[in-house]
């Protein structure tokens, strides 16, 4: 979104709107059914598909900083690409082992200053800025046992950052739409660069039982990233609380964020689990503060430690699953006045072929 929310009655009208449409979805978990979930064999016959929507609406309230990321990605555990493979088996800190899936996904990110209204360039505030991208990752579970999984995903991500991301155009039809605040500030974002990244991400899933059914897990992960759009190195630790926690992995995040993918078991037994976590990075590189790489652009001082509080519920129920987080990020740059906050709203689901 984008807007300097509680300014005008068309601003507040939106996020009053976005509130209802958030509680309306939280009301949708609480139906039921009961049946054993599908054999993992099966799901090599078919595609997970996930629709992730992140916006400062649902956090902060207003356009600021973070504004919106969406992602749509396609999961398959029927073989990598052989180009992909080869990749990950070139690398020395790559593991291979007995489950291994493909996931491609498309996005975009749309970054802006707080006061979207002025036209002048906002020196001591972050630049306008988009990103517009489309990557391939490697997925490998190399330990299985009944109280352990581990696995590492290894991404290449190529796109595009500046106008031809398209960020002002879509903002500006989103909120003309919504009847929100006009950003006149675009002309000021960074300008056209083709943008490459490779990240590597490695977690373990430790589960514990409770009786009654109840699970729960913890997940540390360590990250890294190597690119003109981010560098950073960066770990945390996830916790999940609920039932059917080995048919899940956890929903996906637009990254830099938690670890997670589209998978999950079809199962007509309803499945819910709560789950919070933490991650800190050390920033080297980050477009969207430092600027453009190779010609002058708007910039601020960056921060080099950044973290991120996540929190949310999930429900799984038949092929589908609906999970509901808020994210909490400290300040990213010398002089932001508050912290950043956005909610994400994520879909994912199983298509057989």
């Amino acid at each position: 979104m984008v807007a300097d929310t509680g300014s005008t009655p068309a601003s507040r009208a939106s996020t009053d709107r976005g509130a209802r449409l958030l509680a309306l979805i939280l009301c949708l978990p609480f139906a039921t059914a009961a049946q054993a979930a599908a054999p993992p064999e099966a799901l090599k016959n078919g595609g997970f598909w996930s629709i992730q929507f992140e916006n400062d609406l649902w956090g902060s309230g207003g356009d600021q900083s973070y504004s919106h990321g969406t992602e749509i990605a396609y999961l398959s555990l029927d073989g990598p690409p052989d180009w992909l493979t080869r990749l990950g088996r070139g690398l020395p800190f790559f593991r291979m082992g007995d489950v291994t899936a493909v996931q491609y996904a498309v996005g975009q990110k749309i970054f802006t200053p707080e006061n979207i209204e002025s036209r002048e360039l906002l020196v001591d505030d972050r630049p306008y800025a988009g990103w517009l991208y489309g990557h391939a990752t490697l997925l490998s579970r190399y330990v299985d046992e009944p109280d352990l999984q581990v696995g590492n995903m290894l991404g290449i991500t190529l796109g595009m950052v500046g106008p031809s991301a398209q960020a002002g155009d879509v903002q500006k039809g989103f909120h003309e739409l919504i009847g929100s605040n006009k950003p006149n500030g675009w002309h000021n974002q960074l300008k056209d660069e083709p943008g490459i990244l490779l990240t590597y991400t490695r977690r373990w899933q430790y589960f514990h039982r409770f009786p009654g059914g109840l699970e729960f897990e913890t997940s540390p992960h360590l990250v890294g990233a190597l690119g003109n759009v981010y560098t950073y190195a960066g770990g945390g630790m996830m916790l999940r609380l609920g039932k059917g926690l080995r048919n899940d992995i956890g929903p996906p995040n637009i990254g830099p964020g938690f670890p997670g993918i589209p998978y999950l078991r079809p199962s007509r037994e309803a499945n819910w689990y709560l789950f919070a976590g933490i991650e800190g990075r050390a920033v080297a590189r980050n477009i969207f503060l430092d600027g453009n790489s190779f010609r002058d652009s708007h910039s601020v001082d960056k921060k080099p430690l950044v973290a991120d509080l996540q929190f949310g519920f999930a429900f799984h129920i038949d092929n589908i699953r609906l999970a509901i987080s808020n994210v909490w990020r400290s300040r990213e740059f010398e002089g932001q006045p508050e912290h950043v906050r956005f909610g994400a709203i994520n879909i994912s689901f199983f298509v057989p072929y």
